[in-house]
């Protein structure tokens, strides 16, 4: 088990790491291939892709995770399950984007060349859902190395078409070669849906007609946990897209241009958020080793073993996260030249580096309530979080302007994780 354990862990790491680094290569490509406007567009549509991925699925690819890994569910129910709710929700949201963008470009994101981005958007939303539930199945069965290789796929694809495209088509207008980068996730999740479907031979579905749904459909177990996830991930990204429309609203009204807004917020949303969240990858592996394992313990009533494995997923986190943060406190200007080509928002990054390593202790503490099935109790805290967040936000934008966006979510950081300790030492440790 333990040496299982090791090489899944080591296996994890690599690859991620080397997705990881596609990643940041593909945001260092666009650094470069766009201008500075071109950035702050790409970034201002970012948060609406958020909220409509967040809305088309549900979360019912975490709820896969769950199921899957769970030891009492079969694969072929939880599979038929999922892909038939998914496919509803993602029509319904494919619709809502194709007839709403130009009213979401013009009137909330104020910015008309917002319109197209938007737009392409469309056919990454289905690509998306049943990317998640194909992954998720793959974490369940922890079947790492395939999803390892999806992934690299997945940003190697992405990468080669936002180059190859975008040094073709260098002659359009910013609009067009932002839109050029949406479609390029898309064709990235092509890839390793291709990649993973062909792999796909523990899951015999023969045949699939209405009868075959009806006697495989568990939507009452998927909903209890994909509902309370949802509403958690909802907030935050209806949170993260009322967030630049609230800061555009406020600052315009004291004299400070639309352009200038974009541009400052692109620099805190897009470079520096964005550096301080790239070594989470480590957090995202330890989160998918530990989610089964949690499972396992609390199916098999192992408490000691569970408050081991949450420690250690702390300890880990946390050793992990400090040589970033050092990292980013000490040298964050050559990281943002290395990453993004500019040193805008250096200071800001020095000063959020120590207090964000609450963000990466957050994860095991996750996992944890996860595995105990506490997502109503995480829905609650996430209501807390954004409920406050939008308040102080509110009110500290007149004095701070847009860095209030990085005071708030430190503030929002702290209270989810303090809350997260107290349900974790009741339902764990006591």
């Amino acid at each position: 088990m333990k040496r299982k354990l090791i090489n899944s862990f080591i296996i994890l790491s690599g690859s991620t790491m080397i997705t990881k680094i596609f990643s940041l290569l593909n945001r260092m490509l666009l650094s470069r291939l766009l201008d500075d406007k071109g950035m702050a567009l790409y970034i201002l549509v970012i948060p609406t892709l958020s909220l409509c991925i967040t809305l088309a699925q549900l979360s019912i690819p975490s709820a896969v995770f769950r199921l899957i890994s769970h030891p009492h569910y079969s694969n072929k129910k939880v599979i038929i399950s999922a892909s038939v709710i998914c496919s509803i929700t993602c029509s319904m949201i494919v619709l809502v984007l194709l007839f709403f963008s130009p009213l979401i470009s013009q009137s909330f994101l104020k910015e008309e060349n917002a319109l197209y981005p938007l737009l392409s958007l469309i056919p990454f939303i289905p690509l998306a859902g049943i990317s998640g539930i194909i992954k998720n199945y793959y974490l369940g069965k922890e079947d790492v190395w395939h999803l390892s290789v999806a992934s690299f796929l997945e940003e190697a694809s992405r990468i080669l078409f936002t180059y190859f495209m975008i040094k073709y088509f260098h002659y359009l207008s910013t609009q067009y070669l932002v839109s050029i980068a949406m479609i390029a996730m898309s064709i990235g999740e092509l890839f390793s849906i291709l990649y993973l479907v062909i792999h796909l031979k523990k899951i015999k579905i023969t045949t699939i007609n209405i009868k075959a749904i009806k006697n495989n459909f568990i939507y009452k177990d998927l909903m209890n946990i994909a509902l309370p996830l949802t509403g958690s991930r909802l907030l935050h990204s209806l949170y993260n897209f009322i967030e630049p429309i609230i800061l555009v609203y406020i600052l315009t009204r004291i004299g400070i241009s639309e352009t200038s807004i974009h541009l400052d917020y692109a620099i805190i949303s897009g470079y520096v958020i964005n550096m301080l969240v790239t070594p989470t990858f480590f957090n995202n592996v330890i989160l998918r080793l530990l989610v089964p394992i949690l499972n396992r313990d609390i199916a098999y009533h192992q408490k000691k073993s569970l408050q081991k494995h949450v420690l250690l997923g702390v300890v880990a986190c946390l050793l992990i996260s400090l040589p970033f943060t050092f990292l980013f406190y000490f040298y964050g200007d050559a990281c943002l030249k290395l990453m993004y080509n500019t040193t805008s928002g250096y200071i800001y990054l020095k000063y959020m580096s120590i207090p964000f390593t609450l963000f990466y202790l957050q994860t095991p503490l996750s996992a944890t309530m996860q595995a105990l099935n506490k997502n109503k109790e995480m829905f609650l805290m996430s209501i807390l979080e954004c409920s406050i967040e939008f308040i102080l936000l509110l009110l500290l934008t007149p004095y701070f302007q847009v860095f209030s966006v990085c005071i708030v979510m430190l503030i929002g950081l702290f209270i989810t994780l303090l809350i997260s300790v107290i349900h974790i030492y009741k339902f764990v440790y006591r």
